[in-house]
């Protein structure tokens, strides 16, 4: 049911109302005919879909090692029209998860399925393999939905004994390759030109702070959200700093409201819809800012500040379930209010990191050795499980 929300909440963003009938329609539809026609191959190749709510993260690293090997067809089941686009402009196959009766001859064709959260199983009429790759870890107590799977891919061995100690996760299952996303990363930070490039385009300041709270916090910890946002914005503004907000894909706001906010103050606002590479905005930010997101993981790569909200931390320690990161893996400044939060930030941007041996230690445990090759990885996991 879960999975089924956020498709819909999804579906609502990219499209008018009035489209829901036909679209559900549709899938109706394809469920019913599909198990009657008859599949037919169309290659002696193996055919790997893959799938995530944006093109990004660890389903994207993946696809684009994954289709220039030969011997696997690869494709993308896309959730909007954008992922289509994207996925066509880096010359890949793309088909539209709403419109499946469009794609007969690679859906049923599929051998395997590459997911960072559900497998779709609603578009497939017969078994295939799967290879969950999930979307990133974090100190947020959450517990990770069952979705059926035939080798889950685990960013380190700590994460790998985690999931078995608290999902109960049959080990014979999981695999330790690294998270694929941060090759992407690794290669953007040993480049230059992705940092100018974003400057250019963007205008940008010589500073630029990333804010990406979680979609259950809200906009902020404390106060009114929106009050408390434009602060951050106007002290940005007066710092001579550009803000780059990320929010959640599903995250609840009043979007009208923000937009006012944003545009008085020159915020960058781009969620995933504006811009799907996360890694991408992880390499050019200079400070992270956030609550329990899994992007402090992923940005301890880069080696430079973090500031953490410590907010709700019984719900989302305790009531939520028990972290695959225990909160005293945070390594970089830990906030309790907004007037220490100020406090902090203006500290970060006069001293730098001060915790950058923490970081680094946290990098070995969460994420092991990162040296690029998750990927190909992941990929030699898929031709095992294929065999």
């Amino acid at each position: 049911m879960d999975e089924l929300k956020n498709i819909l909440i999804q579906f609502f963003r990219e499209f008018n109302l009035l489209l829901f009938p036909f679209v559900s329609s549709q899938l109706v539809f394809w469920m019913i005919v599909s198990k009657f026609i008859q599949i037919k191959k169309f290659t002696n190749k193996t055919v790997v879909a893959f799938t995530s709510i944006q093109y990004n993260g660890n389903s994207k690293a993946v696809f684009e090692y994954m289709k220039n090997l030969e011997e696997y067809e690869c494709y993308w089941i896309a959730r909007n029209r954008k992922s289509m686009r994207d996925v066509r402009e880096n010359n890949g196959k793309s088909i539209y998860a709403f419109f499946p009766i469009i794609s007969v001859k690679y859906l049923l064709n599929t051998d395997v399925l590459v997911t960072a959260d559900s497998a779709l199983e609603v578009l497939f009429n017969h078994n295939l393999k799967v290879v969950q790759l999930w979307h990133g870890v974090c100190p947020k107590g959450y517990t990770i939905p069952r979705y059926d799977f035939d080798a889950w891919c685990m960013a380190s061995e700590y994460i790998k004994q985690r999931n078995i100690k608290i999902q109960d996760l049959s080990p014979k299952k999981l695999h330790v390759t690294g998270h694929a996303a941060l090759d992407n990363l690794l290669k953007y930070l040993k480049d230059e030109k992705i940092r100018n490039k974003f400057s250019k385009e963007y205008n940008t300041r010589e500073k630029i702070i990333l804010y990406a709270p979680t979609w259950d916090c809200g906009l902020w910890g404390w106060g009114d959200q929106y009050n408390q946002f434009e602060k951050l914005c106007l002290f940005c503004k007066d710092n001579n700093i550009t803000l780059i907000l990320r929010l959640h894909p599903l995250a609840k706001i009043n979007r009208m409201h923000l937009k006012k906010i944003v545009k008085k103050y020159g915020v960058l606002w781009l969620d995933m819809d504006k811009e799907p590479d996360t890694m991408k905005l992880l390499s050019v930010s200079d400070i992270a800012i956030t609550d329990w997101s899994s992007i402090t993981t992923d940005f301890l790569l880069t080696k430079r500040p973090i500031i953490y909200f410590d907010i709700d931390k019984e719900y989302f320690t305790k009531t939520r379930g028990e972290p695959e990161i225990p909160p005293e893996y945070r390594a970089g400044e830990i906030v309790h209010h907004e007037k220490e939060f100020y406090d902090i930030l203006n500290i970060v941007l006069t001293k730098g990191n001060r915790f950058e041996k923490k970081q680094d230690e946290s990098l070995k445990l969460i994420h092991g050795n990162v040296d690029g090759k998750a990927s190909e990885r992941v990929a030699n996991i898929v031709k095992r499980i294929i065999k």
